[in-house]
């Protein structure tokens, strides 16, 4: 027997989020945490929502944390006129919404973040 939950496709690319013709997402767009407090940057990587049933896709952010996620559709939105995406369901900044809980990954202390000038040599940062 098949499992369909597992082996379906997932649902439509969100249209609004411009996509490149390797089929990535652009590179170092800006990403703001669920409470806008903390920053991050795509890192280009796009693909299908790993978790059973969800019909998302996952983009790669690196955080200003310096730790790397990848946030699912289901918890994310993008404003194309600012071209910012904005976590809006999850944990402050892995936009996990499956259920059961937990909310994912929570971002570090700040006094563990890494310093701009290495964040600025890793994918997503090295940009713009």
């Amino acid at each position: 027997m098949v499992d369909t939950a597992r082996t379906r496709e997932p649902g439509p690319w969100p249209p609004q989020f411009p996509t490149t013709p390797s089929g990535g997402v652009a590179e170092g767009l800006l990403v703001r945490s669920r409470s806008g407090a903390i920053e991050g940057r795509t890192t280009g990587s796009r693909r299908p929502c790993s978790s059973i049933g969800c019909p998302g896709w996952f983009i790669g952010v690196r955080w200003e944390t310096g730790q790397l996620m990848y946030l699912c559709s289901e918890g994310w939105t993008y404003d194309t006129s600012s071209r910012v995406v904005r976590v809006t369901g999850g944990g402050e900044i892995s936009a996990r919404v499956v259920s059961p809980a937990p909310l994912g990954v929570a971002p570090l202390p700040s006094a563990e973040w890494p310093d701009r000038a290495t964040l600025c040599r890793g994918k997503g940062w090295r940009v713009g």
